[in-house]
């Protein structure tokens, strides 16, 4: 069972690109915004989840084709 979310909830991480706060909205959005930057970024959460997906099947293809042309190149 989960609880319905109310209000927003902000937490802090760090990426690669550094500290970056993310924040749930209850309309089903996601908000990003860089750590001391005022410019906050809110993508629905459906094209979070489109976006990861597509960035997983990109990460696939090129992992298939760079063994393709490693066998091609063992030959």
């Amino acid at each position: 069972m989960t609880t319905p979310l109310r209000k927003p909830v902000t937490r802090a991480v760090v990426l690669p690109r550094g500290p970056v706060a993310v924040t749930l909205y209850p309309a089903a959005l996601v908000g990003f915004r860089d750590h001391g930057r005022r410019i906050e970024y809110v993508l629905p959460l459906a094209r979070v989840y489109v976006l990861a997906a597509d960035a997983y099947q990109q990460q696939r293809k090129a992992e298939a084709r760079a063994a393709a042309k490693a066998r091609r190149a063992a030959r």
